[in-house]
């Protein structure tokens, strides 16, 4: 599926390096958003070459797989708080290692986005297991969470989604669920390929994006985008509705054969996950918490790509915050 290279990278022989980039960060960096953002751009200039060189594979569309795992990020596991039960995080939450991980990865592969519906509009998400969690959202764990692109209604989807582990839960069940795009469509036929590249799907919006009374916007979505070769995806198995019988087939057809190509990513403490959202669909299969304190605790940000020439520099810092729109 591309150049050899693994989805897997190793930081261990750089820890003593990268330990010394951590304390550029502001010690509370919710104090000012901006600020951090910008410390982390400079200190995502200081990572070591050969990872640089893995995220620009990544953010270029070069790499063959569409999904990074890097792992042994210096992280402290022990000197952690207990797992958060509410969110947004608290303002003058010290700095978590792997947040500052997170949001240097974050600016070296496009512009460091919120949005305004998602966690108070935190750059930075906690995700976390709540018992009172609705089955589809991320915070849920009982129920595994289905194949799907982040936000594919929405008409600023982010074009990566980055994950970052500081505890892991408890018994190692939870995982990533991973397909890809350049995997799965050669094993459709090639009259269901050209009915998912012609025929634009109704798709609902998730739980955040939704009306007060609970009812949804809806957005028209091609399911299949780019050149064969390095085809895009939008896929949702819960939010997509076909409209006629042969989508509908088709659209099924695309949910076996990524079935068929998924990858499981189990994170640990020091672990960080870029998913390109336009060449994977991911999603999450199920772990029991305990409510101990020691839960899984994942974090979340996005990102969108830089636009070409100067203005894009200028827009990177402050992140985005974007309302939904449909297309």
């Amino acid at each position: 599926m591309g150049t050899g290279r693994s989805v897997h990278m190793s930081c261990g022989e750089w820890r003593d390096g990268l330990d010394d980039l951590l304390v550029a960060l502001p010690a509370v960096p919710r104090h000012d958003v901006t600020a951090f953002a910008r410390a982390a751009a400079k200190m995502a200039a200081e990572l070591p070459g050969p990872l640089l060189e893995r995220l620009k594979a990544l953010r270029t569309g070069q790499d063959g797989h569409g999904y990074l795992h890097v792992t042994d990020l210096p992280c402290a596991p022990g000197a952690l708080p207990s797992t958060p039960d509410s969110r947004p995080a608290p303002l003058e939450r010290p700095l978590l290692a792997m947040e500052g991980w997170l949001l240097a990865i974050c600016t070296a592969m496009g512009v460091p986005t919120a949005y305004r519906e998602l966690h108070s509009g935190s750059l930075i998400q906690d995700i976390y297991p709540s018992p009172n969690a609705h089955p589809l959202s991320a915070q849920s764990s009982t129920t595994a969470l289905t194949l799907h692109s982040e936000m594919l209604y929405h008409r600023w989807r982010p074009d990566f989604l980055l994950l970052a582990c500081s505890r892991a839960d408890h018994d190692g069940a939870a995982g990533t669920t991973v397909a890809a795009a350049r995997a799965a469509l050669p094993l459709l036929g090639a009259a269901e390929r050209e009915i998912l590249r012609e025929h634009r799907m109704t798709c609902g919006t998730d739980l955040a994006f939704r009306h007060t009374d609970g009812s949804s916007p809806q957005a028209h979505v091609l399911v299949v985008d780019g050149v064969p070769a390095d085809p895009r995806l939008a896929f949702d198995r819960e939010l997509l509705e076909p409209g006629d019988p042969s989508a509908r087939r088709a659209l099924q057809a695309l949910s076996e054969a990524l079935d068929e190509v998924t990858d499981t990513v189990r994170m640990r403490p020091g672990d960080l996950l870029i998913l390109d959202n336009t060449r994977v669909v991911h999603g999450r299969t199920a772990f029991t918490p305990r409510w101990d304190g020691h839960d899984r605790w994942l974090h979340r940000t996005y990102a969108r790509s830089l636009p070409r020439g100067p203005a894009g520099a200028e827009a990177a810092f402050p992140y985005q915050t974007k309302p939904f729109a449909p297309r």
